[in-house]
């Protein structure tokens, strides 16, 4: 049984190394018959990426649940956002509490957390906001249908320090995800 969930965490992995290496491009997480349930491609998503070595906080699900599923999951302890190395927006937005989150240091820029929407859809283009850079062909304006207008703009702000900033993960209903870098450009600079 544990061979099968290393084996789904490891395609799961693949899956995200792609979407990072090819910022705004959706791509599809393989399917995992096991899990089920609203926030199932999540604690898929997460399985592969934490431990009860990082933390995590999560914006907009007051239920609790989904804490409780993320951590029997991965090990991984919730914290308070400005600590945490993975802040988890449950319904498209941080709630004005995107300055909070912690984008790292000069000397470890690779502690800034990891930032995960939960939307309702990605599409490769549409959006209003351009994405250029390390991994773009150009230009591309991907479409995250269910983000507060303010996220991306938001973003581009805490990430106008590179290194220094957040890396951005989209998930949609449908198990697709998406990924903005910290080295990704939005908009116009």
């Amino acid at each position: 049984m544990r061979s099968a969930a290393i084996h789904q965490d490891h395609a799961t992995f693949r899956v995200v190394l792609q979407a990072m290496s090819h910022p705004g491009t959706p791509c599809q997480l393989p399917v995992q018959e096991s899990m089920t349930g609203e926030y199932a491609p999540l604690i898929q998503l997460l399985s592969c990426l934490m431990d009860n070595e990082v933390s995590f906080s999560i914006v907009g699900n007051e239920c609790g649940s989904l804490a409780t599923d993320l951590t029997q999951h991965t090990g991984s302890p919730r914290s308070d956002i400005g600590e945490s190395d993975f802040v988890i927006a449950a319904r498209g937005t941080t709630a004005g509490l995107l300055s909070r989150i912690k984008r790292g240091t000069l000397e470890y820029p690779d502690g800034g957390a990891t930032l995960v929407y939960l939307v309702d859809e990605i599409a490769g283009d549409g959006g209003a906001e351009e994405l250029s850079g390390p991994g773009v062909n150009g230009t591309v304006r991907p479409l995250f249908t269910g983000l507060s207008t303010a996220e991306l703009r938001g973003l581009r702000e805490i990430n106008a320090e590179y290194p220094l900033g957040v890396d951005a993960v989209f998930l949609d209903t449908n198990g697709r995800i998406a990924c903005i870098p910290r080295s990704t450009r939005i908009g116009e600079y």
